[in-house]
């Protein structure tokens, strides 16, 4: 095949322009026309791709698509078309860590530690599964918004003579020269004369040389190949001059990672990766400077550019200051280098050759379904109801997210005879749950009928109202009925079922105003079929009148759904929403029929406004997930854990969503909701709120983290939003 030309189609791919192009192929920046997404797609030409450069290609791809890694090139899509193989992986905006220190000068030791552990993360997620890289060094790592002060983004990348361990091991060196570990100089085997398996020490002994690298801008041996090889294997590994803190452990890792006998050196990436965090905290001296060596005796001190991480608002100003008047793609000269490599050392080895300002996409590394994601795309959306601005129905429109971001889509109205004619939203649930058991999320609307719900989207159909309900209904008179539609799966069987939760209104219309309710609240459940609901059934049952909020989660660890009632805080009796103090939180655990008796545990808040269930710890059990108020600060989140023993139930702060530009006077509620909108398997918290009372809502998202704070940023403006939001008029995945 010839080189196709801009504005091609190649499959379902859009060819927009060439980014590179050497003998072997050429890299395209491409649209995938299916997923909407920018990609990169790399072609080779088809003359040149015999049988064995074909099984090196395709096993690259499949050596990628093993690992889930934030800091590893992700792939999307391999094979052949027209007699040439291609690959198609992210796309990212910056260069790679060798042009960049060799065009820029020694990176900041704040800023070489940082891109180091990233890239020491992504070794330690590609030696979880049993894959070693072989090939780390500075053009292999790909750093994406490499000017910012604060938050530059490292990509391993080039996976072309990575090995498995259940590959067999071959002799022969392969590799870089400059970054190749001692035992591999030497070809060392074992007790039966074979050559030694590849292990993480050697990637780790790479990483090493390359924090070097980075901080210093010189390889850690010069001369000939010969002179490099020797040096590996004899001279003293390099160290920097000085007694001062940074100087020490920068010492000390450097001779953890660089060990000659690789016994000595760390065991695992995850530790080098957690050592160099904790020596980027550190401030370094005003200059660091090399000890001498054999190749370089007198070696110049090395100005540091900053001696410390800046701070956030620090971190603002620096980029502000440095951010160009508009966009200029770039061509720098490194782009021939990388596409020179698809000849050289690994099939794909391709250094981004365009410098481009702005975003780079956020690649999801979610395995399965994100949560709440309604269009499949590995990214966690948000939905809204509201009442139709002619006043004909409910508004829902989902919110696609891109990861950092939030566009919505065309509404859909939903209308029903039985809504009242000033319906706000209340009376209609999108839900989105894997309903379907496939293993993908299908988003259904379920709308109040005469005699229930009528549903729509991936699944159409009516349901009745609980017939228990009924009946207890004909029990409560003067009393108004409340529910709340949810989904979780119930039995564990990996379909969502369907739930109702009632309660009944206190017949004082004083105290029904404020929220008291009466006699006995319940969890009806419809079980999910796969194509339906079957007829509905009691879960649970618990005392409402000292009820303020309940959630539905799986707590426990047994994938089976479980009930969490959180009791009313001792204050005043008048106030609905539970105020600063103390209240009883009380689990009850379900075994897919039926709940357990409750266990009770102290629960220390300050105002709740709003209380979910999601697991944003990655473990595999969900956790509560509190939004507490404070006046003009922000909402604090606080996360609670119950104890695998179920004994114990832990809390946390884990961070604040942004308090508005134009602090309220009074205290900040927001709406919250739950959705995976980064796509990394963690759920993150999503809010709205308003600047002042008569400006458009903000949703806000507070990022999951499985450690530390929960980061929050702003992820879009709800220009057309209601007065007044409620928490009925936003939903993310189980929250109904």
């Amino acid at each position: 095949m010839t080189t196709l030309h801009p504005g091609a189609v190649f499959g379902h791919y859009r060819l927009d322009r060439i980014l590179g192009e050497g003998g072997m192929g050429v890299v395209y920046d491409a649209f995938d026309t299916r997923l909407e997404r920018q990609v990169a797609l790399k072609m080779v030409h088809a003359h040149l791709a015999d049988r064995q450069f074909i099984d090196m290609f395709i096993r690259e791809g499949q050596t990628l698509a093993q690992i889930r890694s934030p800091h590893i090139i992700a792939i999307y899509d391999i094979g052949e078309q027209q007699g040439s193989p291609f690959i198609v992986t992210q796309f990212i905006k910056g260069g790679d860590l060798s042009g960049l220190v060799r065009s820029k000068g020694p990176l900041a030791p704040h800023l070489a530690c940082l891109v180091n552990a990233q890239v020491a993360g992504a070794l330690h997620d590609a030696h979880q599964v049993g894959i070693i890289h072989q090939d780390v060094k500075p053009s292999n790592v790909l750093v994406r918004n490499p000017a910012s002060p604060l938050d530059p983004f490292a990509f391993l990348c080039d996976f072309g003579i990575a090995t498995s361990s259940s590959d067999s091991p071959a002799g022969g060196i392969t590799g870089t020269w400059n970054y190749l570990a001692p035992e591999y100089i030497r070809d060392e085997r074992d007790a039966q004369g074979r050559p030694i398996m590849p292990e993480p020490s050697r990637d780790i002994y790479a990483a090493g040389c390359m924090l070097w690298f980075s901080l210093t801008g010189r390889i850690p041996y010069a001369g000939e190949a010969v002179q490099v090889a020797m040096a590996h294997q004899n001279a003293p590994i390099p160290q920097f001059v000085g007694t001062d803190e940074w100087t020490r452990e920068a010492n000390r890792i450097l001779q953890l990672s660089m060990a000659k006998d690789r016994r000595n050196r760390y065991q695992s990436a995850a530790v080098f990766k957690d050592d160099l965090l904790k020596l980027r905290e550190i401030t370094a001296p005003a200059q660091i400077v090399p000890a001498p060596s054999m190749t370089d005796p007198n070696p110049l001190p090395i100005l540091v550019a900053a001696v410390r991480a800046p701070s956030e608002s620090e971190a603002i100003l620096i980029e502000e200051a440095a951010r160009p008047s508009k966009i200029t793609p770039l061509r720098v000269g490194a782009a021939m280098v990388g596409v020179a490599a698809l000849g050289v050392g690994g099939a794909l080895a391709i250094t981004q050759p365009w410098v481009e300002h702005g975003p780079e996409p956020i690649v999801p590394t979610v395995k399965g379904a994100a949560y709440a994601d309604v269009n499949g795309d590995k990214f966690g959306d948000v939905v809204t109801n509201t009442q139709n601005p002619d006043g004909k129905g409910v508004d829902v429109v989902t919110w696609k997210s891109d990861g950092r971001t939030l566009t919505p889509s065309k509404a859909v109205t939903y209308d029903d005879p039985a809504l009242p004619a000033d319906n706000d939203g209340s009376e209609v649930f999108p839900l989105c749950a894997d309903f379907t058991g496939d293993g993908k999320n299908s988003l259904i609307t379920f709308v109040r009928s005469e005699k229930g719900f009528n549903f729509h989207g991936d699944l159409e159909g009516s349901l009745k109202a609980p017939a228990g309900v009924v009946e207890q209904g004909k029990k409560m008179a003067g009393s108004t009925f409340y529910y709340d539609l949810g989904t979780d799966d119930f039995d564990g069987d990996g379909v969502a079922d369907l739930f109702m939760a009632t309660t009944f209104g206190n017949p004082d219309p004083d105290l029904d105003r404020q929220g008291r309710t009466v006699g006995d609240g319940a969890i009806w459940v419809y079980r999910g079929t796969g194509s339906g609901f079957a007829e509905p059934t009691q879960f649970a049952a618990y005392p409402a009148d000292t009820r303020e909020q309940i959630v539905v989660g799986e707590f426990t660890g047994d994938e089976k759904a479980d009930l969490v009632v959180l009791n009313r805080a001792a204050g005043e009796p008048e106030d609905k929403t539970l105020t600063t103090g103390t209240s009883e939180l009380d689990l009850y655990q379900g075994d897919g029929a039926t709940i357990a008796e409750a266990k009770s545990f102290s629960f220390k808040h300050k105002g709740i406004s709003s209380i979910v269930a999601g697991d944003v710890d990655g473990d595999g059990r969900d956790e509560i997930v509190v939004g507490e108020s404070g006046r003009g600060e922000g909402q604090t989140i606080t996360v609670g854990t119950f104890s695998d023993d179920l004994a114990e139930f832990s809390i946390a702060t884990r961070g604040k969503l942004p308090k508005p530009r134009n602090t309220l006077k009074t205290t900040s509620r927001y709406p919250v909701t739950l959705a995976d909108v980064n796509g990394d398997g963690l759920t993150d918290v999503i809010a709205a709120s308003q600047d002042t009372s008569d400006s458009p809502y903000t949703f806000y998202v507070a990022l999951a983290a499985k450690e530390g704070s929960f980061q929050g940023h702003e992820l879009a403006t709800w220009k057309s939003s209601p007065e007044d939001v409620r928490r009925y008029n936003i939903m993310g995945g189980t929250i109904g």
